[in-house]
This record gives structure tokens, C-alpha cells and sequence, in this order.
């Protein structure tokens, strides 16, 4: 009896196990491979790819660095590429060094197109030139093209004088304006001044002519915040560790953290006054979290009992002085 219950459990554990592993497959391993497989059966990625002069100069230029490497010679593919990268652009290995790359954004959900068709003819069937009004990237259409993935950002873009001159000029500014097409770099904050200074000068008198350095300050103190809320998330992960108590010092970092999620959103409204009184709420909240876990005490555990055994040890002092 005690050995067919030994085997029924054997066997039992042996089903369970294989649930689980196919569980897992399922929910880990299939989803992964969907994932990879839909950039790899890409036939945008497989065509734009194979005709982008960077793939073979690449290599030629990382086999001339193992040789330099070999011969301890300092040498850095990086540097190599620096040049070639001025002497040429290429949108292809653009996009593949950009964040969309590593989301399987591909070519067709801005431009359109088929990329399940291997034929230029058959995947190119549906695509628009750029200065068709139907086009996707279309100037006037991009911003409804990027919001198919960045809603917040559109909704905040929608309420602002950009948006406006956008529908009604062919002189505004767009999504591509600042986030270079393939590309889609963030700007750093140095590099505003001349690109808001286009417009925004005293010749064209559009706005104010002091909104670059507004803008640019703007972003600096983006990234002062940025700062401060690294520094009072350690600060409160040193005070967890030191068991001190912190439930208060982690309600401003939450607060902190709330606004910095906000953020790529709050920016796209061009209110610079709004961003800055927002920033500064994250910084405020930053250190208040850092100010509270740097005086808060350690907490003393609590022994369970302690206040019932003093009450019967009083009790008990007073029951024998009665006594006596």
C-alpha cells in the first residue's frame, strides 16, 4: 500500500512539473518569439537592411579594430563610425539604432506599406510620397501618425498654438521638427536654443524672442530633478535597509515619481510656466523625501505583551502592599 501511494505521488509530481513548464512555455517563451519573429519576417527590415552601405562597412571597420587591438594599438569602432556617420546618413541604420528598433517599430507603421510581401512592387503598393496629403507623413498628418503610439503626448500637443499653426500653415512646427525623423532622438537641452530660434527671434517676432532660453532653461531644470529624485529614491531604499521608518518619506517620493512619469506628456503642452511650477513640485518632493529618511530614527521592534505584563506587575506590587 505505502509503494502505490510512493508512485502515485511520483507520478502526480511528475504531471504537476509538466504543467508548469508548459505554462511557462506559453506565457514567456511563445510571446518572445512572436515578438522576434514579427521584426525577422519584416520584409522592410529584410530590404532597407540589406541596402544600407553601413552593414559590410561595419565590419570591415570592427575586423580593423581587432587587428589594432591584436597589436595593442588603442582603437575604437566607435571612432570609425563617428566618421562614416558624417560622410554619410542612412535612415535605415537610423531607425535601427533608435528606440523604435528595439520596440519592432517598423517602417510600415509610419509609412504604410506591406511588410508580410517580399516584392518591392506588392509592399510599396499602399505607400504615399511625402507630399501627398494622404500620406501618413505628410507634415500636417504626422502628429496624428506618432499618436497612433504617444497619446498623451498628442493630447497635450493638440491644445497648443504649435498644433494650431500646423492645421492652419505650412510654416509650424511638428513632431519631426525636434524628434529627427529615424531617428527620434530626445533633445538635450543645449540644443534648443537654435532650433526654437527659427521661429521664435526678433525678426519674426513670433511669441516672444526669449522663449528658446526659456525652453532651454526649462529642460535644464528638468534634469536637475532628475538628480534630486535619483538621489531620494537611494535615500529611502538606505533608510529601508537601516530600518528606519519611512512610510512618510515615501508618500513625497511617490508624489516625485509621479511627476517625473508625467513628464514626456507635460512637455509636449509648451506651457514652459505650468512645466516649470510642476518641476519644481518634483524637486520640492524629492527633498522632503530625502530630508525625512536623513532624521528619521531606526524603529524599535516591538516585544507583543510588554503593556499587559507591566498592567499585572502593578497590579501585583499593589495586591502585596495591601497584604502587608
Amino acid at each position: 500500500m505505502f509503494l502505490k501511494t510512493e508512485k502515485l505521488e511520483k507520478h502526480l509530481f511528475s504531471y504537476l512539473y509538466s504543467c508548469i513548464l508548459f505554462v511557462y512555455f506559453i506565457a514567456f517563451i511563445v510571446p518572445a518569439g512572436a515578438a522576434n519573429s514579427d521584426i525577422l519576417n519584416n520584409s522592410c527590415v529584410d530590404c532597407h537592411g540589406a541596402l544600407s552601405p553601413f552593414s559590410n562597412e561595419q565590419s570591415r571597420l570592427n575586423e580593423i579594430r581587432v587587428l589594432h587591438t591584436q597589436k595593442n594599438i588603442s582603437c575604437s569602432l566607435e571612432c570609425h563610425e563617428d566618421v562614416l556617420r558624417k560622410r554619410a546618413s542612412d535612415n535605415y541604420q537610423q531607425w535601427s539604432d533608435s528606440e523604435h528598433s528595439r520596440y519592432y517599430v517598423t517602417c510600415d507603421a509610419c509609412h504604410g506599406g506591406n511588410p508580410r510581401v517580399k516584392t518591392k512592387a506588392e509592399a510599396h503598393a499602399t505607400v504615399r510620397n511625402v507630399d501627398d496629403p494622404e500620406s501618413p507623413i505628410f507634415f500636417k498628418k504626422i502628429p496624428d501618425t506618432c499618436g497612433k503610439c504617444h497619446t498623451e503626448e498628442q493630447d497635450h500637443f493638440k491644445n497648443t498654438m504649435h498644433y494650431q499653426r500646423l492645421k492652419a500653415e505650412f510654416r509650424a512646427p511638428s513632431c519631426a521638427t525636434c524628434h529627427q525623423p529615424h531617428t527620434f532622438k530626445v533633445l538635450k537641452a543645449s540644443e534648443l536654443t537654435v532650433l526654437c530660434s527659427v521661429c521664435h527671434n526678433q525678426q519674426d517676432q513670433i511669441a516672444t524672442a526669449g522663449i528658446p532660453k526659456e525652453a532651454k532653461q526649462a529642460l535644464e531644470r528638468a534634469n536637475e530633478f532628475k538628480d534630486e529624485l535619483r538621489k531620494a529614491k537611494n535615500s529611502v531604499a538606505e533608510a529601508k535597509a537601516a530600518g528606519k521608518e519611512v512610510s512618510s518619506a515615501q508618500t513625497d517620493l511617490d508624489k516625485a515619481q509621479e511627476v517625473q512619469e508625467n513628464i514626456p506628456a507635460l512637455w509636449h503642452g509648451f506651457n514652459l510656466k505650468d512645466f516649470d511650477r510642476q518641476i519644481q513640485s518634483g524637486i520640492d518632493s524629492a527633498k522632503k523625501a530625502e530630508y525625512k529618511t536623513s532624521s528619521a530614527e531606526p524603529t524599535v521592534p516591538r516585544i507583543p505583551g510588554v503593556e499587559m505584563i507591566l498592567i499585572f506587575a502593578i497590579f501585583a506590587i499593589i495586591y502585596l502592599m495591601r497584604r502587608r
